[in-house]
């Protein structure tokens, strides 16, 4: 592959990269901010159903999809971009999303399981509704610390991709920087959960900033793509 061919094959990845960014982003801030996914509270209501809005809670799990198709998208993309750079750091950051892919696989696993509880009527022929209730919620205690867990391996990959940016000039250093200061928030604030009992929820807010880089540096590279002129390193 020559020169030409290997810088053309970096600039379509990273925009590709910057694309997969902008969709997983948007479809966390749908999760999250557009959706009701919650449990309805049986201790306040009489109702049968398990779901404040069952359809909400499908759409949730299309929506966890997508981002973890996004971030395999983006993490192989990143590796095709910066293994001319650092071969080995750039294996090391896919080996870690791949961890954070894993791990926040099983979060999705764990809400197909608990629409699969609340759908299938069989199960009430063991449980009645208040016990199927009581197993649904319990299951979904695993869900947040899959996902507070996998943020640690994302943090790390993020951390070297975001180093090996600021490195080569490859994106402004502004963002590269913001980036490391991102996902270094990522790493500590589950590790900061673990070991702090009562650790304030309004930590969490912490957190925010990385949702508007991760749309911010995605529009960037989709738009704008990298500058291989300015790299200041030669491949490993």
């Amino acid at each position: 592959m020559n020169t030409n061919t290997a810088a053309n094959s970096q600039h379509f990845f990273a925009r590709l990269a910057g694309l997969s960014y902008v969709v997983f982003t948007v479809a966390g801030l749908i999760l999250n901010f557009a959706l009701n996914t919650k449990l309805v509270d049986f201790t306040s209501t009489q109702s049968s159903a398990i779901f404040q809005n069952e359809m909400h809670f499908r759409l949730g799990i299309a929506a966890e999809i997508v981002m973890f198709l996004g971030v395999v998208m983006a993490s192989v993309c990143f590796y095709i971009v910066l293994k001319p750079v650092n071969k080995p750091m750039a294996q090391t950051a896919l080996c870690l999303r791949l961890i954070e892919i894993i791990t926040g696989g099983l979060a999705v696993v764990v809400s197909m399981t608990m629409l699969a509880l609340s759908t299938k009527a069989y199960f009430l022929k063991f449980f009645d509704q208040e016990q199927l209730h009581a197993i649904v919620v319990a299951i979904s205690s695993l869900r947040v610390p899959a996902y507070e867990y996998s943020w640690i391996a994302m943090g790390l990959a993020g951390i070297i991709t975001f180093y090996l940016f600021f490195k080569t000039r490859y994106i402004p250093r502004a963002w590269a920087v913001w980036g490391m200061i991102t996902y270094s928030s990522l790493v500590l604030y589950p590790l900061a959960k673990l070991l702090i009992a009562d650790l304030p929820r309004e930590v969490m807010f912490v957190l925010f900033p990385g949702a508007l880089f991760e749309l911010g540096v995605g529009i960037w590279l989709m738009t704008k793509g990298i500058n291989t002129a300015a790299a200041n390193t030669t491949a490993q």
